[in-house]
């Protein structure tokens, strides 16, 4: 073997066992967090009921300044209720087993009630989105 064929085998083998490497291929996939955030014509929300739909959830949470009520209907659907003072930005914390699939994941809005506990007449001008 010449020296030039001896060097380009060594850099190839290098090459090699740099590219296969322990890292996974998809760093974002695995247990992770999605936030879903509110849009809100309004500024006196008190409390919002709503449904959450994705490949699975594990779990929610919000900061502690809301309160969060919840029911599992499966592994892929979870509803409940959100009391506080709400505003624009992000209401709840999504724990889900793969958080690079946020696009998976659909939230609506059932009703609101404002900080008197009257409910909106309509929903328009309200949103939810699940995002990472």
């Amino acid at each position: 073997m010449t020296r030039a064929r001896w060097m380009f085998a060594m850099v190839a083998a290098l090459f090699v066992s740099v590219s296969c490497s322990d890292q996974p291929t998809n760093p974002g996939s695995g247990p992770g967090t999605l936030a879903v955030r509110l849009t809100t014509p309004h500024g006196d929300d008190g409390a919002m009921t709503f449904q959450v739909n994705g490949p699975s959830i594990e779990s929610a949470s919000v900061n502690g300044l809301l309160q969060l009520f919840t029911l599992r209907v499966n592994d892929s659907t979870l509803v409940g209720a959100v009391i506080g003072t709400l505003a624009n930005g992000a209401i709840i914390t999504l724990h889900v087993p793969d958080g690079s699939v946020a696009a998976a994941y659909t939230a609506t809005l059932r009703e609101v009630a404002d900080r008197e506990d009257a409910l909106r007449a309509s929903l328009a001008g309200y949103a939810l989105t699940v995002t990472r």
